[in-house]
């Protein structure tokens, strides 16, 4: 990320700080009180900006930030009146929230994604929350729809989100999926209602999904990298168990069908893709360590292998003496 570099907003002198006139005194504009300003990052989302700015028309202000898109999404911004500032692109959203927090004219930031929709109930909720001085930041609940299916588990019916926040108190982290801290008594939860969600059309076809994996998954890696940590087989099977059983037995994935098996198997596949960019830009290195820690894994493995086998003969077995016998033979004439 370049740090000297300062987002440009477009049409404007980089030295002119005053508000615009569609703001500047506008009745109800209060920096100080309840207002609210939409921010968003995007990058080549013309096919979804237009959604998510149509869902937040109700904001005092919205703020695109965008990072030099060819898509078109600069154009369907300006259609929906949003200030538009342009900057190089970078890989991890977290450090633009705070370029955007700097720039927003709110006393609240509502921080989206251009694949997020805010229902109507959420923009009323929001609207009278803004409004209470006891409060830094809110929990949102965030419905991922993958695949054209919202899914049934609260896990991924209602996850939280702390998206919304008084831009005076509270600094985004620049680690990638990491979440600011804030005072527990500072923070208000909205209950997992499907009235109050942030909808999020995550992943609308298989290629995308694969693609996000490959956009974002290095970036997460070279983070964890950076931040000292070290790879190791062992580190990399207790995340990717703990992944498989979070969006797959936890969330009871098979009670949304075939789309609720996708889901959990491709949030798995981007967990090992963070591991597998993790392992590469960690040197690519076979250690001694590594190998005897696979060995030891291998016996239940192979024990677990050999469980299914049975099944699977047992299965035979019995399919084929359930099958009808023939007609006996008679002699022939």
């Amino acid at each position: 990320m370049d740090h000297g570099q300062r987002p440009r907003e477009r049409g404007r002198s980089p030295s002119d700080t005053s508000l615009p006139a569609a703001t500047s005194g506008v009745a109800g504009w209060d920096v100080g009180g309840g207002s609210i300003s939409v921010c968003i990052v995007c990058r080549n989302e013309a096919d979804r900006l237009a959604s998510c700015l149509e869902s937040a028309r109700w904001a005092d202000e919205t703020v695109v930030m965008d990072l030099e898109s060819m898509d078109g999404s600069v154009v369907v911004a300006e259609r929906y009146g949003a200030r538009v500032i342009s900057r190089p692109p970078h890989p991890i959203v977290e450090p633009l929230r705070n370029e955007l927090g700097a720039i927003a004219r709110g006393a609240w930031v509502l921080a989206l994604d251009p694949d997020e929709c805010v229902t109507p109930g959420l923009a009323s909720a929001l609207r009278q929350l803004a409004r209470r001085g006891d409060l830094d930041a809110v929990v949102i609940p965030r419905m991922n729809i993958d695949f054209g299916y919202p899914p049934g588990n609260p896990l991924h019916r209602y996850e939280p989100q702390l998206r919304m926040y008084r831009r005076a108190a509270v600094n985004w982290p620049i680690v990638p999926n990491a979440l600011p801290r804030v005072p527990l008594d500072r923070v208000y939860r909205l209950p997992a209602f499907d009235e109050l969600v942030l909808v999020h059309n995550r992943n609308r076809t298989i290629p995308e999904a694969l693609e996000r994996a490959i956009r974002y998954a290095p970036a997460e890696a070279q983070s964890m990298l950076e931040h000292g940590r070290a790879f190791s087989a062992r580190a990399m099977a207790a995340d990717l168990v703990k992944t498989a059983h979070r969006h797959l037995i936890r969330a009871e994935a098979w009670r949304d069908g075939v789309p609720g098996i996708l889901r959990a198997a491709t949030l798995l596949n981007y967990k090992f893709n963070v591991w597998a960019s993790f392992w590469q830009l960690s040197g690519a290195q076979r250690v001694e360590a590594d190998d005897r820690f696979l060995r030891r894994l291998s016996g239940p493995l192979v024990a677990a292998g050999h469980l299914v086998d049975h099944y699977l003969f047992l299965r035979r077995v019995m399919a084929h003496l359930r099958r009808p016998s023939g007609k006996p033979r008679g002699k022939s004439d």
